[in-house]
């Protein structure tokens, strides 16, 4: 069997978000770290939120772990799309943990390790196998030691692979031309993009990187719909 063969036997975690799976061979790969990165008001968080739902609708417990934002606001923001979100956290097929919580009224600052393990311990507590770290910039801001993230984030990355957890990171895009630790260490990288042509915004979704997994890296329309965001496979010019 060749290599192109095999890898249309592997299982894959669907994304949850029309027409993405279409452009990554299937879905994700299972256990294995993908970084979402864009910039405000590009559809990140919303992502993360399709993919807990499609895990949920299959059984696989979820958990949304919010570094900034209070659980209880992010709540209310996708209740804006048709997912029957409460109906899933009721149920506890989906677990929103406040990490901010912890990090911010603490009143002091952590290490690298010290914050990863932390989420470490929060997955492994709730025994989920599909997480979304929403999002990972915020926690450049709470650490000591900067200069030891990639060391962290990269033992972090293989522990979770050790776990066979499915994580999606998000991540802000503070520029389009540089980039940070988490693009290079993440199995894949998946970018949200926004333009203005003749005055309307014009949104994108680009697969920078998959490992393992034949993709299409060109540029796609990507919409806001009832549903949560659905890729179109047609370019956005």
């Amino acid at each position: 069997m060749y290599v192109g063969e095999l890898l249309k036997t592997l299982d894959r975690a669907s994304t949850g978000v029309p027409g993405l799976d279409d452009l990554i061979g299937g879905g994700f790969l299972p256990g294995r770290v993908y970084l979402v990165v864009g910039p405000p008001g590009s559809g990140k968080t919303t992502i993360g939120m399709q993919f807990l739902m499609e895990g949920a609708k299959n059984n696989e417990k979820g958990l949304y772990i919010s570094v900034f934002q209070h659980p209880k606001i992010v709540t209310q923001d996708m209740l804006r799309y048709n997912f029957g979100l409460l109906a899933h956290v009721q149920a506890k097929k989906i677990v929103l943990h406040d990490l901010g919580e912890v990090i911010f009224e603490a009143g002091k600052k952590f290490s690298w390790n010290e914050i990863l393990e932390m989420i470490l311990h929060v997955i492994k507590e709730e025994e989920a196998s599909r997480v979304v770290i929403d999002s990972f910039t915020s926690l450049e801001y709470t650490v000591t030691d900067p200069e030891n993230k990639r060391i962290a984030v990269g033992r972090f990355i293989r522990k979770l692979h050790d776990m066979g957890v499915t994580c999606v990171i998000i991540s802000e895009m503070l520029s389009s031309e540089s980039y940070t630790d988490e693009y290079y260490l993440a199995d894949g990288v998946i970018v949200l993009h926004h333009f203005m042509r003749n005055y309307q915004m014009i949104r994108a979704i680009q697969v920078l990187k998959m490992h393992g997994v034949p993709n299409d890296s060109n540029l796609k329309k990507v919409r806001f719909t009832q549903d949560g965001l659905r890729v179109f496979q047609e370019a956005p010019f």
